[in-house]
């Protein structure tokens, strides 16, 4: 049987209310990826995501009705194999945080370079989470600082330090569990030891902290 080589492509939703973006973001990827299907507003989003199952969608946040980071909480609880991209020209720290806990991959700016785009789609296609360095920046600067320094009891312990490191390489709950051979509610453990002591609110502040740190979150 011969597989058409589109087949073997991962596939791509584009969600925009500007078709110049839509146009160029579509050139941008064909060559690589399979772009099933552009849309324009949130709700279409969802439907589109529904009947085609991408293996990636790219959207903004700013559409009509339904507003991207909304679209990416309910496309998560329906379908949370479909990972998300979100491309905006926001780049404010309340809507990257909101954005990763809603459920995205991944944070970019709508000035990102064509080669950005490309690498943060790849980088999310491979299982790792993505943020611009423009991105991360401003959530960098709107997160709550820690003190200095630090009391003796929030020290992290060998194995939230393990955990905290794979937060950092862009790993979700599941595959750290596998990494370190422990149980999901093990790992949750952890994050919410972890979340205390640090003094952070969400799983973004936590890897754009131990990217900052380099590992040296005792």
């Amino acid at each position: 049987m011969t597989v058409k080589i589109s087949d073997q492509r991962p596939r791509i939703l584009l969600a925009d209310d500007h078709p110049m973006i839509l146009a160029g973001l579509r050139k941008l990827l064909e060559l690589e990826f399979e772009v099933v299907e552009t849309v324009t507003d949130g709700q279409a989003l969802l439907s589109a995501a529904e009947r085609l199952r991408p293996d990636l969608v790219i959207t903004d946040i700013g559409m009509p009705g339904l507003d991207g980071i909304e679209a990416t909480r309910r496309l998560q609880a329906v379908l949370p194999e479909v990972k998300v991209l979100i491309l905006s020209i926001d780049a404010k720290p309340s809507c990257v945080r909101a954005a990763f806990e809603a459920g995205a991959w991944g944070y970019l700016p709508k000035t990102s370079a064509p080669e950005e785009i490309e690498r943060a789609v790849r980088e999310i296609l491979a299982d790792r989470f993505y943020v611009s360095p423009v991105v991360a920046r401003a959530a960098l600067a709107g997160a709550r600082p820690l003190e200095r320094p630090l009391p003796a009891e929030a020290a992290l312990t060998a194995r939230e330090l393990d955990i905290v490191r794979l937060v950092a390489e862009g790993l979700g709950n599941q595959q750290i569990a596998r990494r370190l051979g422990v149980a999901m509610t093990t790992v949750r453990t952890h994050l919410s030891s972890v979340y205390e002591k640090l003094r952070l609110g969400s799983r973004v502040e936590l890897a754009l902290y131990a990217a900052q740190a380099g590992g040296r979150a005792t």
